[in-house]
């Protein structure tokens, strides 16, 4: 076999793959938090993070029956269910009233929400209002016990008038200047998981993040390739991390294009056997 043939038959199996990954693969995440580490008396949670404006089937058929079977306690938004450039939330609306008649939803927002313009950004917290969504723009609420704070940063932590250089860092005590002292066993909602030393020395029990979709495309052994900001092998793309007492729990996300890195659907429990 000749070496350009061979070539473009690894590029045809390539795009192929990445065709069916991008359209059709959905994945369910089972993570399992030890006992010890864990929040006390912590819910099943399900985390659903930047959606943006996939939809996986009609009317969001295939998402709402793989959500619905794993039975969660919660479930929660960690932003960018929308993209900034949408202005009918029609589509959103029907997704949130399916997702409402399976278990709570409590949402931070994500870089996509704080970029709609005024006008989109009152119609689409109307859609969540309808839904009964807790959006959680740095506030704390304790719902059956347990306490979630939702942690809503700035568009300069995301971007600046010059791109991607020189952003704006986040730390514990900008966190307590918002949302006061950390209660014990607190679950923080934060989109960005770039500045978990942050949330960790604020003093959360666990994060749930996402923002970063993984990487993009998925390395051996390097992981995740690039970050929304442009960076290189991002130090929080996917998974489970600790720093201290600690855990965050970040998701590879549902939206935007991606190569080895399927869409998923984070299931956060404790692990029943230690």
């Amino acid at each position: 076999m000749r070496p350009c043939f061979a070539l473009l038959l690894l590029g045809a199996a390539l795009g192929s793959y990445a065709v069916i990954e991008n359209t059709r693969l959905l994945c369910t995440v089972q993570i399992h938090l030890p006992a010890k580490k864990a929040p006390a008396s912590l819910p099943k949670l399900l985390l659903l993070s930047d959606l943006h404006s996939r939809t996986f089937g009609k009317n969001y058929c295939h998402l709402v029956q793989k959500i619905a079977a794993e039975k969660p306690d919660y479930i929660i938004l960690t932003g960018d269910l929308v993209s900034r450039t949408m202005c009918d939330f029609s589509k959103i609306h029907r997704l949130l009233a399916q997702l409402s008649r399976i278990a709570p939803m409590i949402m931070v927002q994500g870089n996509h929400e704080l970029d709609l313009p005024p006008k989109q950004h009152m119609a689409f917290c109307d859609v969540l209002h309808q839904n009964g969504v807790h959006l959680l723009d740095n506030e704390i609420l304790t719902l059956n016990g347990t306490t979630f704070a939702g942690l809503t940063l700035t568009r300069s932590h995301y971007r600046t008038e010059t791109g991607y250089r020189n952003l704006a860092e986040c730390t514990a005590e900008e966190i307590r200047a918002v949302l006061g002292d950390c209660p014990p066993n607190t679950i923080l909602l934060a989109h960005n998981p770039l500045f978990f030393p942050a949330y960790a020395q604020w003093g959360a029990a666990l994060v749930l993040s996402g923002h970063v979709h993984g990487g993009a495309v998925r390395l051996p052994i390097l992981g995740g390739l690039l970050s929304p900001e442009r960076r290189f092998f991002p130090r929080y793309s996917k998974g489970v991390y600790q720093s201290g007492n600690t855990l965050m729990a970040v998701s590879g996300g549902l939206g935007k294009l991606r190569l080895f890195n399927p869409p998923e659907l984070p299931v956060i429990s404790v692990k029943t056997h230690e």
